[in-house]
């Protein structure tokens, strides 16, 4: 380490277990956990596997929150909304690429699209507009206009 001039922060650098699968570690935005695996010859093996941490699911939440909660958003067509999701889901969709972490990031699709539909409904100052739009399918997940462009 010394080589490198590579120090340790003390706050930040612990030793995890990771041997006894009971803790993981947080590690660019995502927690590594040591879980057991099969192969399709029955033979079982150790691997890690890689989930979005707390941290990156709050600032996920977060920044679609700042962008569509404050009422002074309200004004903003659902185009201008998308045209600035659009990129930070792509962003993170491309970032948690692993099949666990997109488990976990379908939850966030959920959340922006709750997000967007509660805004929809504000704008027009209606409350049960909300699900009916989704159900008639003319509010659209961002990420699937992403996907089809």
């Amino acid at each position: 380490m010394e080589r490198l001039e590579l120090t340790l922060h003390p706050t930040k650098t612990r030793i995890v277990g990771l041997w006894t699968g009971e803790e993981g570690f947080d590690f660019l935005g995502m927690l590594h956990r040591k879980t057991k695996a099969e192969t399709s010859e029955s033979q079982v093996y150790y691997t890690t596997q890689q989930w979005l941490c707390r941290k990156a699911k709050e600032r996920i939440r977060e920044v679609v929150k700042e962008r569509l909660a404050p009422a002074n958003m309200r004004h903003k067509s659902f185009q201008e909304h998308l045209e600035y999701l659009n990129p930070k889901i792509q962003g993170w969709r491309n970032y948690y690429v692993t099949t666990y972490s997109q488990r976990k990031m379908a939850k966030r699709d959920w959340y922006i699209l709750q997000r967007l539909t509660k805004w929809y409904a504000k704008k027009r100052m209606r409350e049960n507009l909300t699900y009916g739009l989704m159900r008639r399918g003319r509010i659209y997940l961002p990420f699937t206009l992403a996907e089809a462009q």
